[in-house]
């Protein structure tokens, strides 16, 4: 019987599965760049350039994660039936038409159709198809694996957007627009088809690297991933409670982080403002890796229920921060479990309903994190106009306190699809031709120690021919089984008595034909 992957031998150097991995990281670290971290750099730049509206802007910003939740629902289906590249290709042509059309936007409307074309080519190279390929790529370091990938979104952030800012600023939305889709295009469609690859079934291998078995013909049956049907998964109590309970966690979570650079700008300035911001991304990225590295011993559930713990104690620090070390506690807390609740939803996902149908599974759940990731900064804004930060931070703390409380609710995963794990046929050798030179067996030697002349009666069956004979056509054809069995155990042969002739030799040698 086959055992999960699990539990199966890896193949060293796992070379290939660590090429894929860059390629997914360089791929999270442009879109996020170019799409993700860039959206207040173009806005800011339409209300300078255009004269739009802060709320038009804004609107702007939600119809964007609106358009990438609901296309990223979509994009699960469609990976699990075409390959991931295509998926990815077709994405990059959007979203770089969505990112040139941009620069040319000159009225609120235009921003309204643009903007959710932009979102949609995000959402077909963003989380849903990089996260996949990781986890049909990754079983033992999964978690390592997700980690590693997942640092090129911050990575992105820091580096691509900042340099988009300083060009924008220079000169203008209008100008660097199309240049921007240019650079997009060309180097997410080039990291795609270099590195990335759809499984590792399709390349003769399994997760980790493990062989995968072969038939008798040195083909490869078909791929075989295991996991718990869509249909059944999104009913089971656990995707239930832990959808909704990661609704408001990550609500929280998002809407501290939009607000932190106005939080510590008001109550101390803007360089410790930006100090801010940059100790929340440094301590995201290493508290990730560490977090990876943690979610190989830990349970995931009791990882995720700790990790919401430590969001909830930075979130009620940085309500009442009022000092510059008081704010680097507090973001320092807050980052060490940002990064970490992003990469453990989806390993949470891939470890209760397998790898079969992850992308749509995972789909749907992003889907539903987008009413929290809309909703969190929203109502920080509302209670900062009407109260102040703390009121506001204290209120997101414990909105998350009942996303943890929900969460609870999912209980352990059953993880039924190792259950009904299918066997894989273990293939057989070719058999052979059959030899012609049968194989020799001893001889059959009979000895008759009789004084000359004594007749001796003996038992004589049917000989080579089929018919009884004599005593030299009987023993020198075939004798069937031992010799205890052909002299004594042959009761229903037809007896003769043969008289043994005085010349015949004391010894008889009885060779099977």
């Amino acid at each position: 019987m086959s055992a999960p992957l699990a539990d199966a031998p890896r193949s060293e150097p796992f070379i290939r599965g660590w090429v894929v991995l860059t390629g997914v990281f360089l791929v999270m670290t442009l879109t996020s760049g170019f799409a993700f971290y860039s959206q207040g750099v173009f806005l800011n730049a339409l209300i300078d350039e255009q004269g739009f509206a802060n709320g038009w802007a804004s609107a702007g910003v939600t119809i964007f994660f609106v358009a990438s939740g609901i296309c990223g629902y979509f994009t699960g289906g469609l990976i699990h039936r075409f390959d991931v590249r295509w998926v990815m290709t077709v994405g990059t042509v959007v979203a770089a038409i969505g990112l040139a059309a941009l620069g040319q936007v000159r009225a609120e409307w235009q921003l309204l159709v643009v903007m959710p074309i932009f979102g949609a080519g995000f959402a077909l190279n963003g989380l849903v198809p990089t996260t996949t390929v990781v986890t049909r790529w990754f079983q033992r370091r999964r978690s390592v694996a997700l980690a590693i990938a997942s640092t090129g979104l911050s990575v992105g952030g820091v580096l691509s957007s900042q340099l988009l800012a300083t060009l924008v600023n220079q000169e203008s939305l209008e100008k660097w627009a199309l240049p921007f889709a240019i650079m997009f295009f060309t180097s997410v469609l080039a990291v795609t088809w270099l590195f990335v690859r759809d499984s590792p079934e399709k390349l003769g291998l399994r997760a980790d690297g493990v062989p995968a078995v072969q038939n008798a013909s040195g083909t490869q049956p078909p791929p075989k991933m295991p996991g718990t049907p869509f249909r059944e998964a999104i009913r089971t109590r656990f995707f239930i409670f832990v959808s909704l309970g990661f609704v408001l966690i990550m609500g929280s979570q998002v809407g501290a982080i939009q607000h932190v650079f106005n939080l510590t700008e008001n109550r101390l300035s803007a360089a410790a403002a930006g100090g801010a911001l940059t100790s929340l991304a440094v301590t995201s990225v290493v508290a990730r890796l560490l977090g990876g590295m943690a979610a190989i011993k830990i349970p995931l559930r009791s990882l995720a229920t700790f990790l919401i713990g430590v969001q909830l104690v930075g979130l009620y620090l940085l309500a009442n921060a009022d000092t510059k070390p008081a704010v680097f506690v507090g973001t320092l807390i807050l980052g060490s479990a940002m990064g970490n609740l992003l990469m453990l939803h989806p390993l949470i996902l891939v470890d209760a309903f397998g790898v079969r149908e992850y992308p749509r599974i995972y789909g749907l759940g992003s889907l539903l994190m987008i009413v929290g990731v809309g909703g969190g900064p929203l109502l920080t804004g509302i209670l900062e106009d009407n109260y102040d930060y703390r009121v506001a931070y204290i209120a997101l703390a414990v909105v998350g306190a009942v996303g943890l409380f929900i969460y609870s609710f999912g209980g352990k995963p059953a993880r039924d699809y190792l259950k009904t794990l299918p066997l894989e046929p273990v293939w057989a050798p070719p058999v052979g031709p059959r030899s012609v030179t049968p194989t020799p067996t001893p001889a059959l030697r009979v000895t008759r120690d009789r004084p000359r002349g004594v007749r001796e009666p003996v038992l004589v069956g049917a000989g080579a021919s089929g018919a009884n004979g004599s005593l030299d056509g009987s023993l020198d054809g075939s004798l069937d089984g031992s010799l205890d069995g052909s002299l004594e155990g042959m009761p229903e042969l037809d007896d003769v008595e043969q008289i043994r002739h005085r010349t015949s030799p004391d010894v008889w040698a009885i060779e099977p034909v």
